[in-house]
């Protein structure tokens, strides 16, 4: 019984089987989907009526760019009109059906007449976008670089930016104080969370809403992500990794809806925190499902491995720490009692601000660590790159953000004040998923020098 592939006449030695093909579609189908719901979040913060507009016609524009790169993905850079218009309608219907979270939002009655038309319009104006695409992408030649790309890690990949957004909305959530403009869950204001009106949205109830309609895309594209690993990827360590990641944002999500309908600060504490972890460990599998990881089998002996494994170890370790100690600043903060300012909770104030010092010198070593001890290793050497640069920038955002809490007088946050602790929390969201980054792919590409004594044996 022979297995279905996806001929290539320019590529003969690399045929595309079929799973793989289709992975790669819902793939770029995914990706064209959390691009136009970044767009449409930027669209909806007040950027003025022609700005919305012109956003609006930025996300047709992206179901036709997801159309093109399905097209030279399925014809492998030979001239293929009807092979690209297949692949571009295909991946627009993909995009019709993770939108269906959306889309009942903007039905304004619940006559079958007019839900009939939102759904008929999503999925026509998708397909025939994707298509037009597909052909566009069918007319290019030369193989598109996605051929040379797992395309479960493409759907990984963008699986981690999707969960990054949902921390940095969460952020604006909090930094906003929008927390409980919500009160119910998993309803939202008495309506099924996906069909709560689009008119509605509006001031803090938008940022706490799109948060958990973030969080339904994150879910599904979870769930998604698990049947892809089952139909492609055999190892079974990695099956259980995407059992487990599944478990993880269930339990985020329900810490999330209790935090709301409980009014516990706890559980919000524990939520932001848990939040990073299920990013971390979506990044992670981004990587383990790369083709690179897959072939990196030999590892490059080196003499200071042993003791570069344990601080690649112990700064994730701290990080975390970190991030609990931010946490708790964050949200035990209380306003005076004439209303001019915050009250920051002392201890968790000090130990924050001492710890993060410590956690910037573990950073900078470790950093320069991987970016001077393995040039032979371009990826640690770029990891440990990547490790200082951040590291600095989030101590930097981090004094910053600590003088607007602290100056800020009035209940209500300045804008400054929020758009610093945001950056603050979301790029110790990506310095804790590049500390984890070095962490495995240093156990990947390096391993201790043998001693003198084994080798003479």
């Amino acid at each position: 019984m022979t297995s279905k592939t996806v001929s290539i006449s320019s590529e003969p030695s690399r045929d595309i089987p079929a799973r793989e093909g289709w992975t790669m579609l819902v793939s770029l189908g995914f990706a064209t989907t959390v691009a136009i719901w970044i767009v449409g979040y930027l669209s909806f913060i007040g950027p003025g009526r022609a700005i919305g507009e012109l956003l609006f016609a930025m996300m047709l524009l992206l179901v036709l760019i997801g159309g093109v790169l399905a097209g030279r993905y399925r014809t492998g850079g030979v001239a293929d009109l009807r092979k690209g218009m297949l692949a571009g309608g295909w991946t627009g219907m993909i995009v019709a059906i993770f939108n269906l979270l959306i889309v009942g939002s903007l039905v304004r009655s619940n006559t079958l007449g007019e839900v009939l038309g939102w759904l008929l319009g999503l999925f026509l104006v998708s397909i025939l976008l994707g298509a037009v695409g597909g052909m566009i992408g069918g007319i290019k030649q030369g193989a598109s670089r996605l051929r040379r790309t797992s395309p479960l890690s493409v759907f990984s990949t963008v699986l981690a930016c999707t969960v990054f957004m949902l921390l940095f909305s969460g952020g604006l959530v909090t930094g906003l104080e929008a927390g409980l403009a919500v009160p119910d869950w998993p309803n939202s204001f008495g309506h099924n969370m996906l069909l709560y009106p689009l008119r509605n949205w509006e001031g803090g109830i938008f940022f706490e809403h799109a948060h958990r309609l973030y969080g339904m895309l994150v879910g599904v594209g979870v769930v998604t992500f698990l049947v892809l690993v089952f139909l492609n990827d055999r190892r079974r360590w990695m099956r259980i990794c995407s059992i487990l990641l599944l478990l993880m944002v269930i339990i985020q999500g329900l810490m999330g809806g209790f935090r709301v309908t409980e009014i516990s600060i706890l559980l919000a504490i524990i939520h932001g925190v848990f939040g990073q972890l299920v990013f971390v460990s979506v990044v992670m599998m981004a990587s383990f499902t790369t083709m690179f990881w897959r072939s990196s089998t030999v590892r490059t002996p080196h003499e200071s491995t042993e003791n570069d494994r344990f601080l690649t170890a112990l700064l994730p370790l701290a990080l975390i720490l970190q991030l609990i100690l931010g946490a708790c600043l964050r949200h035990l903060q209380v306003m005076s009692p004439d209303g001019e300012s915050l009250l920051l909770p002392q201890s968790a104030m000090y130990t924050h601000i001492t710890f993060g010092v410590i956690a910037f010198a573990l950073a900078i070593l470790v950093g320069l660590r991987a970016w001077g001890a393995y040039p032979d290793q371009r990826l640690v050497h770029r990891l440990g790159q990547a490790v200082m640069i951040v590291v600095s920038l989030q101590f930097v955002l981090g004094i910053i953000a600590l003088v607007y809490v602290l100056i800020r007088s009035g209940v209500m946050p300045p804008p400054m004040e929020v758009i610093f602790t945001s950056m603050h929390q979301a790029t110790g969201a990506i310095l804790l998923a590049l500390s984890a980054l070095l962490f495995i792919w240093h156990r990947r590409l390096v391993e201790p020098m043998p001693s003198r004594s084994s080798s003479t044996h």
